[in-house]
């Protein structure tokens, strides 16, 4: 590994995407790939490639998502977990993602700035996962996450029963889009047509 595995508490909303706004500001945008490498009860872990498209650098990340003692409100669309992430080589994630246990998602992440320091992280999915937008907004505290107000552009907010990576990247290509309405994936796949119009995907 790189550099020490780090721990935070994950704060998150997910949410549909409406449409793109004109006058889109971009701090970044990831070409992805990620798969699961481990799951039980209360605990995941994740292996992720990610190549910034602006500097073409390469990093690749080891990790683990875990619940833990948090307490679990089924009824909330905050999702909450512990995440500990760590730096890994090349190497060692190849040789890790040869033992996945889920499908390999593939994607690519623009990261939009917004409101009160925060930025929205639009996930445009390919392969058996394209036609799907997602975009998660990552919050400092709970507070904040419960009472945040989305801009406009953002739509219906997305529960993670059913539209978490980890079942995503255990479904078919007919399984997901039984979870999505005819309307949202038309709207995404003018979004898709915009991006690709831009130069953004």
């Amino acid at each position: 590994m790189k550099e020490e595995a780090r721990m935070n508490k994950e704060i998150e909303r997910k949410y549909a995407v409406k449409y793109i706004p004109k006058e889109l500001k971009i701090i970044d945008i990831f070409d992805m790939e990620q798969a699961f490498i481990y799951k039980d009860a209360k605990t995941v872990i994740r292996v992720r490639k990610m190549q910034n498209q602006k500097s073409n650098n390469i990093e690749y990340m080891y990790t683990v998502k875990t619940k833990g003692d948090m307490e679990s409100n089924q009824s909330s669309n905050v999702a909450k977990v512990y995440e500990i992430e760590s730096y890994m080589q090349e190497e060692e994630y190849n040789t890790l993602v040869r033992d996945k246990i889920s499908n390999i998602i593939r994607k690519t992440r623009i990261v939009i700035p917004i409101e009160n320091n925060l930025n929205v992280e639009m996930d445009v999915y390919k392969d058996y996962l394209e036609g799907l937008i997602t975009a998660e907004v990552e919050f400092p505290n709970e507070d904040i996450a419960n009472t945040f107000e989305k801009p406009e552009w953002l739509g219906e907010e997305i529960g993670y029963k059913e539209l978490s990576n980890w079942k995503l990247s255990n479904m078919t290509k007919e399984e997901w889009k039984t979870k999505v309405t005819k309307e949202n994936l038309e709207n995404n796949r003018k979004i898709i047509l915009d991006l690709k119009k831009n130069d953004k995907i």
